[in-house]
């Protein structure tokens, strides 16, 4: 009788909507390599995200793509888009992990990574990208629709990936790894069980409660992040750790200001599997997720066609608590301004009166510089956040705040 009721939902879910049933369509599309195949390719850390090199079909220049688990299929920006010189298949929303969706372009690629040639990848062009996104990687995303055609194997100690065949004969000695099974996701919350989006979902279990469906996203330079609600509230209520107020995600189309709410627990498993301790993270506009930061102590490896991830822990040091400046800087490039963006309670930024938004005429007693492009303000602000020292003046009477860098307050 389920069954029957499942297949009836699904139905009404896939008539009720042409587009969708078109994308399902496209998304089963993409092709790996025939046969046998097995490519190695390095890759870079940016923002604490995997960030690989891919080309286009026939062309030798390489872009810089990010590898996003969490995103059901592939998007590219202006660059590539204007060099691939695709015909569109469809138009339709594409809808970011804040829920902002913005009308886009919908094309069939052939994507090159190492010497692997995919083909058939179902892409979305979205013009409107934010800036911080494009800074990580000025080419596109490589979402779960081309991934799920191959296995991937991830060292992140080596920053190595090697991509292979999902056949059985193709896989490696895997006896020292930890088996975790996943599910494909659901196209909405309220039916779960409808597991037919590309991507990884697994079951969370934190303090003995267990969270359902909580994503696999790579795409996340989070640990696990959790939605604010009564459940979250209660569970953790002894744990809190630190507290940040601003922008603090960041979504494709942009970031929302929240309130999150930084947890530790050492007791956070994947199934039976127990993870090392990291950040859970909570707030209003957060979903289920388990992000980069939790992979990066382990040897990955995704074998799709049987829907298992492997896990090995790596040989690397547990970092400590981090200085910080206890804020962040965010640059309009339309209007020139430098404004505060998020500030830590407890901070000696907070302790000071920094306030959000606040416009930062100068820093140190330098005017802050006028940037063209995000990505130079990105650059400028990596260097000022490893200054011991901060003297910022805001546009708020001229005021002038002395910051120094601390451990944040724990709570």
């Amino acid at each position: 009788m389920r069954k029957i009721t499942v297949i009836s939902l699904l139905l009404v879910l896939l008539i009720s909507s042409c587009s969708s049933i078109r994308q399902f369509r496209y998304m089963s599309k993409a092709k790996a390599p025939k046969g046998t195949f097995r490519t190695e390719i390095p890759f870079d850390i940016s923002n604490g995200l995997i960030v690989l090199k891919v080309k286009l079909s026939g062309s030798d220049k390489e872009y810089d793509f990010m590898l996003d688990s969490g995103a059901p299929i592939s998007v590219i920006y202006k660059e590539v888009y204007e060099a691939s010189k695709a015909e569109t298949v469809m138009s339709y929303k594409v809808t970011d992990t804040h829920g902002k969706a913005i009308q886009s372009d919908y094309m069939m690629l052939d994507l090159e990574i190492g010497n692997s040639l995919f083909k058939d990848v179902f892409t979305a062009y979205s013009p409107e990208v934010s800036e911080m996104i494009r800074c990580i990687a000025s080419g596109g995303i490589i979402g779960a629709d081309l991934m799920q055609t191959a296995n991937w194997q991830i060292d992140f100690e080596n920053k190595k990936i090697v991509i292979s065949d999902t056949k059985k004969s193709s896989l490696p000695d895997l006896k020292d790894y930890q088996k975790i099974s996943f599910t494909k996701r659901s196209p909405m919350s309220s039916m779960p069980w409808v597991n037919i989006l590309p991507g990884m979902t697994v079951d969370v279990k934190v303090n003995g409660t267990l969270f359902k469906d909580v994503y696999i996203d790579l795409g996340s330079t989070r640990g696990l992040t959790l939605p604010k609600n009564a459940k979250t509230d209660t569970l953790f209520k002894n744990d809190l750790n630190e507290i940040l107020i601003g922008y603090s995600s960041f979504g494709l189309f942009g970031a929302k200001l929240d309130t999150t709410m930084h947890y530790t627990s050492s007791n956070m498993y994947v199934k039976d599997f127990k993870l090392n301790n990291h950040s859970i993270e909570i707030g209003e506009h957060y979903g289920h997720l388990l992000g980069t930061e939790v992979f990066t102590d382990y040897l990955m490896y995704i074998d799709f066609r049987k829907e298992n991830l492997y896990l090995k822990p790596a040989k690397k040091e547990v970092s400590t608590d981090e200085e910080k400046l206890g804020f962040s800087m965010l640059y309009d490039c339309k209007t020139s301004t430098c404004y505060v963006s998020s500030v830590f309670e407890g901070s000696s930024a907070k302790l000071a009166g920094l306030q959000i938004h606040d416009t930062i005429t100068e820093v140190n007693g330098q005017p802050i510089p006028v940037f063209t492009e995000f990505c130079e303000f990105r650059v400028w602000n990596k260097k000022m956040r490893k200054e011991e020292l901060l003297i910022v003046k805001t546009s708020r009477r001229d005021e002038v705040f002395k910051i120094e860098k601390g451990v944040v307050v724990k709570w």
